[in-house]
Parts: structure tokens; C-alpha cells; sequence
């Protein structure tokens, strides 16, 4: 779940990125597991979903590094672009955590895009080979 004030919008990267919507300070905790606004799925039972289903999975969730479960955020936090050079926020595991969260390893201004880079939390991108996340 979103901890800072960021939606949705077009993004020259992607489609559709997140946006900061105030300044947020290098350090902060941007995005947390919140089991109320992210949802858990088996790989299974997202393989058993039909098409359209699977691709929303697929295309705007995660498996995690450290469940290896699915992760599908409801709010705009899914909507959050890669980047392996330029990503702003980096993500962490803790065991105190059920899972991990993300911090900014700079100061965003208002309006910047929030970037993260998917090979730090999401097991299937980890070992992918698609040419996107050398970006």
C-alpha cells in the first residue's frame, strides 16, 4: 500500500506511471505491505485464471522474493515503472515484515515519477531476460 501522496497518470516510460503528489524526503517509506490493499495469490491460482485475469496479474503485479506468492496492489502503487538506472525508490526485506517495502534513496520533487527497479522484489523479473529492465 502507498504510505506517500502519489496517483496515476501517463507516464513517457510507460503508459501509465506514479507521480509524486508533495516532495518526498530521501529515506521515506513509500510503499508497505498492507493486507486490507494487497492482495496474496498461489502462482497456481493465478495460472488457473483465465486469460484476461492472468494478464492484469502478470502485467501489474508481482511474485514476491520472499513469499513467492503473488502480490496485486489495489491501489496505484501497481502502476509504478521500472528502472534499473534512474530508480528513486529501492526495495528492502525484513523479517519483521510479512513482506518487504519500499524506501527513496533520494528526494523526490512534486510530480516526478516514482521508479523502482522490478529485479529487487519481483522473483519472476529477477532472472528475466526481457531487455526493459536494463533500462
Amino acid at each position: 500500500m502507498l504510505t506517500v501522496k502519489a496517483s496515476a497518470k501517463p507516464s513517457d516510460i510507460n503508459g501509465i506511471g506514479l507521480f509524486a503528489e508533495e516532495k518526498i524526503l530521501k529515506g521515506t517509506i513509500t510503499w508497505k505491505f498492507n493486507p486490507k490493499f494487497d492482495l496474496v495469490f498461489d502462482v497456481e491460482e493465478v495460472e488457473k485464471m483465465a486469460e484476461a485475469q492472468r494478464a492484469m496479474f502478470e502485467k501489474t503485479g508481482f511474485i514476491s522474493k520472499k513469499t513467492g506468492k503473488y502480490i496485486y496492489s489495489i491501489d496505484d502503487s501497481r502502476f509504478c515503472n521500472h528502472s534499473s538506472k534512474g530508480n528513486n525508490i529501492d526495495f528492502f526485506y525484513s523479517e519483521d515484515e510479512p513482506e518487504g517495502y519500499g524506501i527513496t534513496n533520494r528526494d523526490i520533487e512534486e510530480g516526478e515519477e516514482l521508479l523502482v527497479n522490478y529485479r529487487q522484489f519481483d522473483k519472476w523479473e529477477e532472472t528475466s531476460n526481457k531487455t526493459y529492465l536494463d533500462s
